[in-house]
Parts: C-alpha cells; sequence; structure tokens
C-alpha cells in the first residue's frame, strides 16, 4: 500500500474508484470541514467540484466507536466510505486519501482497499526554530499542510534565541525594536559574516497562525527558551542580565555565557507579562520553556543571584537554576497551562507536573529515570531525529529505524509520542528547509503513527516512490535517494565537509542538476 504513514490495519483490494465530474458526495453535517477539504483537493484534481447528494458515491459519516484520531476507511469500484468519531479522524483519513489517489488525463483513480488506522503516539511533533533564521507567516502556513499531510499534530515553534526575538510584545515593544534585528550572519562556508537578518511575528500574524494550524487539526506550542539562550532579550533590556552591561543580539552560534539573572526580581516580572501576552494566543494545552544550555558562570560573583540562593534556601546555582524554571512551571499552571523543558534543564526536583522533551546526546538514562518516576516525556533524541543534522550523520535509514521506547523504559504510558527538531543556524532558506526535512520527516511520521511490529525499511523504500511523486506535484524540495542515504564513504567525507560548509550537501545536489 503506498501510503506514509503505513496505516496499521489495512488489505488492499483490486481495482481503483475513479472520480469525474458528476462523482457526488454526502457528508454527516459535523465532518463538513473535512467533507470541504476533500471537495477541494477534488476540484483542483479535476477541475470540478463534487455535489452534495443524499445518494453519493463518496461518504464521510460520524461512527461514535472510533477513537478520536481513528478513521476507517473503504474503497472499492463503485463507492468511497470514510467513517471517523471527529473532524480529526476523518481528516487524517483524507490524507491517506490523497496518496491513493492518482491523476491520469485529467481523471483521479483512488486504490481499492480496506483500512482501520489509529497511531501509535498521541503526539507527533515537528519543531522549528524562527529565532537563529526568521521565515514569515506564509511560509509557516506550508509547513502546517505538509506536516498534516504527513499526520503530524504538533508545530513547536522555537520563537526566540541569542540570535533573536520574533514575537511582538506590546508590554516590551523594546523586545522586537532591538531584539528582533541582528548586525550580521555566521557562515561557516564564508568563513565570516553575512549580512543583517530581521522579522518578528506580530500578534495579529500569530492568531492566524494558530487559527490555520487549527484547520489542519495542528498544536501550535510557543517556546520562550529561558533563562538561557537569552541575549536578544538582554541586548533589549540589559538590566536583566547578571552583568547590568549593553550587549548586541548574538550574529555567531554556540551558547552564551550571558544568560537572565535568576536573582533579580524585575526578569520574573517582566518575563510573567510577556508570557500572559502569549497565553493569550496559543490556546493549546503546552507551553516550552525551554531550560536548555544554562552557564552559571555569571551567577557564581551576582550578588543577586547568591542572595536568592541564601533567601530560598537552596544549595547552589544548580538549584537557583531549577528554582527559577519552577516558578515559571508554577505560573503557567495557574492559567491552564503544562509547561514543558528541555531535558538537561530538569532534575528531580523540577516540578512534577512539567514534561521533560529529550534530546541531549549521552543523558538517555536520566530521562529515562525521569520517565520511569512518573514525568511525562517527549522523545526528540539528538542523532536520529535532529533535522538540521547533514545526512552524512543522520541518514534517512538510520532515522527510520530509531525505537522510541527500547527496551530501558517501564512506564511507556508516559512517553507522549516524539518530536522531530528543526534547528536553523545553518538554515536560511526554503530550498535548505525542505531538502533537510523531506524526507526525513516522512520516516518521523511513520515512527510515530505505525506500531513498531508493522514497519519495514525495504518496504518504507518502496512507498517513498509515490510520496516523491506527491513532493513533486505540491512543489516541495527533497533529498533523493542517493542523497537521503550516501554509502560509507560518502559519509565520512560529507560529515568531515559539512563541519567546513553546513551547504555542501545542498550545494552537491544543485550541481548536480
Amino acid at each position: 500500500m503506498n501510503v506514509i504513514p503505513l496505516p496499521n490495519v489495512f488489505q488492499s483490494l483490486p481495482g481503483s474508484f475513479h472520480v469525474h465530474k458528476d462523482t457526488t458526495i454526502n457528508f454527516s453535517g459535523e465532518l463538513k470541514a473535512t467533507a470541504d477539504l476533500l471537495c477541494d483537493f477534488l476540484a483542483e484534481s479535476i477541475g470540478s467540484r463534487p455535489k452534495r447528494s443524499n445518494y453519493s458515491s463518496i461518504n464521510l459519516t460520524l461512527d461514535f466507536s472510533l477513537e478520536e484520531e481513528q478513521y476507517q476507511l473503504f474503497v472499492d469500484r463503485n463507492s468511497v466510505h470514510l467513517s471517523a468519531r471527529t473532524n480529526r479522524g476523518a481528516f487524517y483519513g483524507l490524507q491517506t486519501l490523497k496518496q491513493l489517489a492518482t491523476v491520469k488525463d485529467g481523471r483521479l483513480f483512488i486504490d481499492c482497499c480496506i483500512i482501520d488506522d489509529r497511531p501509535r503516539f498521541s503526539y507527533r511533533g515537528f519543531m522549528l526554530d524562527v529565532a537563529r533564521h526568521f521565515f514569515p507567516k506564509e511560509e509557516i502556513f506550508r509547513l502546517i499542510d505538509l506536516i498534516a499531510f504527513h499526520k503530524f499534530n504538533v508545530f513547536h515553534l522555537h520563537l526566540t534565541d541569542d540570535q533573536g526575538w520574533r514575537i511582538e510584545s506590546e508590554a516590551y515593544p523594546r523586545l522586537t525594536e532591538i531584539g528582533g534585528k541582528r548586525k550580521a550572519t555566521y557562515s561557516r562556508r564564508l568563513k565570516g559574516y553575512a549580512g543583517p537578518h530581521q522579522g518578528y511575528y506580530t500578534k495579529a500574524d500569530l492568531k492566524e497562525i494558530v487559527a490555520y494550524a487549527r484547520s489542519r487539526h495542528i498544536e501550535i506550542i510557543p517556546e520562550i527558551d529561558m533563562p538561557g539562550h537569552m541575549n536578544a532579550f538582554i541586548a533589549a533590556y540589559p538590566d536583566a542580565s547578571c552583568l547590568n552591561k549593553e550587549i548586541d543580539v548574538l550574529s555567531d552560534f554556540g551558547i552564551s555565557d550571558i544568560t537572565l539573572c535568576p536573582g533579580n526580581k524585575e526578569v520574573y516580572q517582566m518575563l510573567s507579562r510577556v508570557i500572559l501576552e502569549l497565553i493569550d494566543i496559543f490556546d493549546g494545552p503546552y507551553f516550552h520553556l525551554g531550560g536548555d544550555e544554562v552557564p552559571k558562570k555569571h551567577w557564581k560573583k551576582c550578588p543577586r543571584c547568591q542572595k536568592a540562593i541564601k533567601d530560598f534556601h537552596l544549595k547552589n546555582e544548580k538549584e537557583l537554576a531549577t528554582h527559577f524554571l519552577n516558578y515559571f512551571a508554577e505560573f503557567l499552571r495557574a492559567h491552564n497551562k503544562t509547561p514543558i523543558f528541555w531535558n538537561d534543564g530538569v532534575s528531580e526536583k523540577t516540578s512534577p507536573g512539567a514534561v521533560v522533551q529529550h534530546w541531549k546526546y549521552f543523558t538517555r538514562k536520566k530521562t529515562v529515570k525521569e520517565i520511569n518516576r512518573g514525568r511525562r516525556a517527549v522523545l526528540s533524541d539528538y542523532f536520529y531525529l535532529y533535522l538540521d543534522l547533514p545526512y552524512a550523520l543522520t541518514p534517512l535509514k538510520k532515522t527510520y529505524q530509531f525505537e522510541p521506547l527500547g527496551k530501558k523504559i517501564k512506564n511507556t504510558a508516559n512517553v507522549l509520542g516524539i518530536e522531530a527538531p528543526l534547528w536553523t543556524e545553518w538554515v536560511p532558506d526554503r530550498s535548505k528547509i525542505d531538502f533537510q526535512i523531506f524526507p526525513r520527516l516522512a520516516a518521523v511520521a511513520e515512527i510515530a503513527w505505525t506500531e513498531k511490529e508493522n514497519k519495514s525499511y525495504d518496504d518504507f523504500i518502496e512507498r517513498l516512490k509515490n510520496l516523491y511523486s506527491h513532493y513533486r506535484k505540491m512543489n516541495v524540495g527533497f533529498a533523493e535517494d542517493k542523497e537521503n542515504q550516501p554509502n560509507l564513504f560518502a559519509r565520512a567525507w560529507g560529515a568531515l565537509s559539512w563541519f567546513q560548509d553546513e551547504d555542501c550537501e545542498l550545494r552537491k545536489k544543485k550541481r548536480r542538476r
């Protein structure tokens, strides 16, 4: 069956259903949103939009015995029946239907089949870093459509970092006036700096993004990374750091030792106001607070930090970091939000309701311990799911064969799902986005959706051929077979080259054209 992610229960049948200009559709009123999207797809494919009729060959029906994200699909030569309990489930059935469809000479054919499908994990996420490189809302809309096509339901936006602040704040306008711009951008290939970079989303932009994602059954999770990765904030408001001196928004990449001052009461007040502004926009249950890569060098010499350690009966700067994050975890919970932290910011003393997002290499043992102790988790293992890494380091097969649960996780119900991040230090535009994430994102989709026992890499590679044809129709770039699965020599050379030239793989592709 030429569908990715592979349905969990299916039977292929001979023949196909032919959609023509006289084909009609009927649907339960509750499924109208999905029916409209199906009609849009058919109109784009054959130039004719099906009319609604009580006696139709295409039917969308409610079935309350199914789970929220489950759908059932029956296609024979005479009819198409899609059943779901919710619009969400019907929407996933529609994505399957799209991949089963073939257009020939202006006519559309849908492969006959029987499918009963539901996802393995409830959290199927993609993350885009818009701080290192800013992408306009139109690009976000495009990516929402593409991840929805792969049945993802979470889009995590990394909105702030040392290199840029990308969200409008009415309370603190300097965050975008100063923090939303940087003077230059470092390039390994150039061995120097490219020109300035700037951009941010207005509140109206963010509301549009949230609404558009909601229509595709995707939750947008905002992230304000703190107390590290905050140079753009500090450039706008220097008093927020322990050093209390003016700095620039960073033009280089890496970990800055300048962080927010967790002993400064005004920092808590400022961030609380910013978070409140975002809570009014992002209506989902989760809010990401970062918490990763926090150098504590300046805290050791900061009178305010040392006073906070003493006042709150903390042992050291590490506990001060936990105290800082727990403050905002409780603040979010008071506003009906669940906090998420990167795993290197989580300890046994971290608020128990906070979700841990595992990413850091060589720390999985600690994360597994947290999961088995009862903490919920999202898994984003660096060497398998980081989409910004070159294919030389993380080829397609390596990603596909990643097993999230492993043998050491006992409380598997605490694993919400997986998320594939795209960090954009070296990803400045759409062509690089597409090359980095496709087709690896298809592999991630199958990890998240398809049960382990139903997966096969050889079968996945065969099904990719059909997916590639859909990518081409949607004008989506991707790394082709030799590019996404280089041989051992090419991997070794490619890895060495990437550390000198971040665009080496994509430029090699362009030279072959």
